[in-house]
């Protein structure tokens, strides 16, 4: 006695696993959502809250810089690191089918990040703990439905 099974479909779903492979391999959609959610959490957390991405508050403005932007305001915004908003604005993201890179261009960003002689570092770019493990649960989020949904 001899069984016999035949899987007509098979041809057509080894066709969509091999799409299915392929859109695994550039994951661009995923590294776009990686970078709005990096970007979006230094707009608020950082530059909302004054603070580092750990939770650390950044130093306050020093009374020579209180004084130039009185002057220079009259009303003068007193936020840190926000006198124009233009630092907070340019903080952008560069995504790839393997990789997200968020920062800012602006020539100055670097120097408010890292520090340099008088003025103090205020850090406003960072990938934590926390951000790590949101980035995790996005990517098994991302799986499950291109798994699900065909992509």
């Amino acid at each position: 006695m001899k069984i016999f099974v035949q899987v007509k479909e098979l041809h057509n779903l080894a066709e969509r696993l091999h799409v299915k492979a392929a859109q695994l391999n550039d994951l661009r959609s995923f590294w776009s959502s990686v970078g709005e959610y990096m970007v979006k959490r230094t707009v608020k957390e950082c530059f909302g809250r004054e603070q580092a991405p750990d939770g650390t508050k950044w130093k306050p403005l020093s009374p020579a810089r209180v004084k130039q932007r009185m002057k220079r305001h009259k009303s003068g915004s007193m936020r840190i690191l926000q006198d124009s908003g233009e630092l907070r604005r340019s903080v952008r993201y560069e995504a790839s089918g393997t990789s997200a890179v968020i920062g800012s261009k602006l020539k100055y960003a670097a120097t408010q990040q890292f520090g340099r002689g008088n003025i103090p570092a205020r850090p406003f770019l960072a990938f934590t703990r926390e951000d790590k493990q949101h980035v995790l649960s996005m990517l098994a989020i991302y799986l499950r439905r291109s798994a699900l949904n065909g992509g």
